[in-house]
């Protein structure tokens, strides 16, 4: 009698949530959070117009890769590709994490309506 045959498992690869992406910047990787955020706190003093829903799209326009929707938010897209390029000893998947943590805590701390800048006023404290 022989064996019953199996499929070959596959490697189980979890999909990491937003909690353990958080976990895992703020305790390995927080230089690549102060880039990102003193990059926009740079760029929005340059451009005092930026605002939180500008500083979102950015954001999202950086992780997926795509063209920003506005001048603005092109702008600090381009500023933050900068300082990635710059970083070169930070792989592409950890900077990509540490720009969605910084997602988060904009929409964490802002409607992200036009003029809303709760975000830009929460991280000022925090940034020098």
């Amino acid at each position: 009698m022989s064996k019953p045959r199996f499929k070959k498992r596959r490697n189980y690869e979890p999909k990491e949530g937003p909690e353990k992406i958080f976990k895992q910047m703020t305790r390995h990787h927080v230089d690549v959070l102060q880039n990102i955020e003193f990059t926009i706190i740079t760029t929005c003093r340059d451009h005092k117009n930026i605002d939180d829903k500008i500083i979102s799209s950015a954001l999202r326009a950086a992780i997926a890769g795509d063209e920003p929707a506005d001048e603005l938010s092109a702008l600090l897209t381009k500023d933050l590709a900068n300082i990635h390029r710059m970083r070169a000893d930070v792989p592409d998947k950890i900077w990509t994490n540490g720009l969605k943590v910084v997602l988060e805590s904009v929409h964490n701390h802002s409607n992200t309506r036009p003029g809303d800048r709760d975000y830009l006023t929460f991280i000022q404290n925090f940034v020098v």
